[in-house]
């Protein structure tokens, strides 16, 4: 007996991002914040919040250049991808984030996948 394939295919797919999932990222991310903090001084929380609230000016070290940002993609690419994912960012042209070429588009998403694990930590 022959049985269709959409017989067997039961997915339970999520729009909302699995928090307890990523921890290999929000590890290497936290890592980095201590250690900015080592370095600049202040408090893990309230770090978090102030890069959450504003993350054009708040850095963090070892994430400050495009080079650094790229590395950081290369190295969490399919945890950044699913993240991007879930929040929609691919839906939208690249144009629309103010991203003309592919590489701009790489760090954009990047860097909104950062913001999205800054707010996972928090």
């Amino acid at each position: 007996m022959i049985k269709r394939f959409i017989n067997f295919q039961k997915v339970n797919v999520s729009d909302e991002i699995n928090e307890s999932s990523y921890s290999d990222i929000k590890d290497y991310i936290k890592t980095l914040v201590e250690k900015t903090i080592e370095n600049n001084g202040g408090e893990f929380k309230s770090f978090v919040e102030s890069y959450i609230k504003n993350p054009s000016d708040v850095k963090i070290e070892g994430l400050i250049n495009e080079s650094d940002i790229y590395e950081f993609y290369l190295e969490y690419r399919n945890d950044i991808d699913e993240i991007l994912n879930n929040i929609k960012f691919f839906e939208d042209t690249p144009s629309e984030n103010e991203s003309y070429g592919l590489y701009d588009y790489l760090i954009t998403g990047t860097e909104k996948c950062l913001l999205e694990v800054m707010n996972m930590i928090n």
